[in-house]
């Protein structure tokens, strides 16, 4: 049954409040969606249609010159309304695709690709970056007026592919190889009576030579020192970033941390990575302790969860998959007015890089940096060696030495 823009409107409020949203949050939303109330009324649409709340949502974004933030808020309010006219919940995230695809088959059709993605043992992360590709590729279809996936022939896929010569070898890989897995789901599901996925082509991948993005030991005291530890978000981005800086711990499994992972017993975090599935004990060192039990005690939200680190917003859930802490290093990395120049990274990966050129500065084995970053090979740490530049020359000087 059909429910009403204003029966909708009230449910999901009354959902934001069962989550334990704040009442500043509501009112926020309670705002925005009756203005969008209003312009159903003047449209004289009494049930809730996305495609006329995208409408609104192009009508403000042009009459009211507003920051992206608010654009992405106005976003987001409407697909809450979508989801909960749907299936009766509201989502931590969610994808703009909906606002990008406008014929609504193709719109279906990218839903329904999303949930048999879901029988896989993906996660929703890879889920997610799959139906973007997926989205993508529909919209250039309608870009060429193709309308009917059944007509879909290998001259679309060739025309769509022309479209990302601009992009790095690799990121074309990934980009055909997403298609490939849709061209395949939309043959095996009925929708075209062919199977495309050979015309996708494919990009032979060679290993990456370039030198890995790092910070000094210097710049990583400075930036550790410029974090307020009185503040409770920051508290928490503390602990987190002292366990990839001291212990280079993989920020999905940083994210996935739970209390059953700290032995405080043996001083030891032992976990299971979620990348190559092979568990790692790691030491649980003095100063990385003490900032886990000060956010634990002072910072976290006192809720029952068995993950460590958690969101500051309600309903105080685990941190997303889609979040990559890019943002949590960048902020303070720009506090500390540390320069970000050329094509150097500024992730949390960029930590890891940091600790095994460290530890190689202080002659440590291959073998035991690779224990300690969790590669499956020692060829995976090799790379590190480009950075030690001393070392290199030390190299070449010897070679030219057994040489003369």
């Amino acid at each position: 049954m059909k429910q009403t823009i204003r029966e909708v409107t009230r449910g999901a409020l009354e959902a934001l409040a069962a989550r334990g949203h704040s009442k500043y949050t509501i009112d926020t939303y309670r705002y925005f969606w009756n203005g969008l109330i209003r312009y159903f009324d003047d449209k004289e649409y009494v049930h809730f249609d996305l495609t006329v709340a995208d409408e609104y949502i192009r009508l403000r974004s042009e009459s009211l010159k507003k920051t992206e933030r608010y654009i992405r808020f106005i976003k987001r309010a409407i697909l809450i309304l979508d989801s909960f006219n749907r299936d009766g919940t509201i989502s931590n995230r969610y994808c703009t695709r909906l606002c990008l695809i406008e014929h609504k088959e193709y719109i279906q059709l990218l839903e329904q690709y999303g949930e048999a993605m879901k029988t896989y043992e993906y996660s929703m992360c890879t889920i997610e970056h799959y139906l973007s590709h997926g989205m993508k590729f529909l919209q250039h279809l309608e870009i060429e007026e193709l309308y009917d996936i059944s007509r879909l022939e290998a001259k679309h896929i060739f025309s769509y592919i022309s479209t990302l010569e601009d992009y790095s070898a690799v990121s074309i890989k990934n980009m055909t190889g997403a298609l490939c897995l849709f061209l395949k789901y939309l043959y095996q599901n009925g929708y075209v009576t062919h199977d495309l996925s050979n015309q996708a082509g494919s990009v032979r991948r060679c290993l990456s030579r370039k030198l890995p993005s790092y910070w000094t030991k210097d710049e990583v005291i400075v930036l550790l020192n410029f974090i307020d530890k009185g503040n409770p978000n920051e508290k928490r981005d503390y602990a987190m970033i002292l366990l990839v800086a001291r212990l280079g711990l993989r920020s999905g499994d940083l994210k996935k941390l739970k209390f059953e992972n700290l032995k405080w017993s043996s001083n030891t975090i032992e976990l299971v990575q979620s990348k190559t599935g092979v568990p790692i004990s790691l030491p649980l060192l003095r100063d990385v302790g003490w900032a886990i039990i000060d956010y634990v005690e002072n910072a976290r939200p006192k809720i029952d969860s068995s993950y460590v680190f958690l969101s500051h917003n309600a309903p105080y859930l685990p941190l997303s998959e889609r979040n990559h802490l890019y943002r949590t290093l960048e902020k303070y990395m720009q506090r500390t007015h540390i320069p970000v120049v050329g094509k150097r990274r500024s992730g949390m990966h960029s930590l890891r890089h940091s600790l095994a050129t460290t530890l190689i500065e202080q002659d440590t084995s291959l073998h035991l940096i690779s224990d300690i970053l969790g590669h499956t090979s020692s060829n995976s740490t090799s790379i590190y060696l480009q950075t030690d530049i001393a070392r290199l020359r030390d190299c070449a000087l010897s070679l030219r030495e057994d040489g003369e």
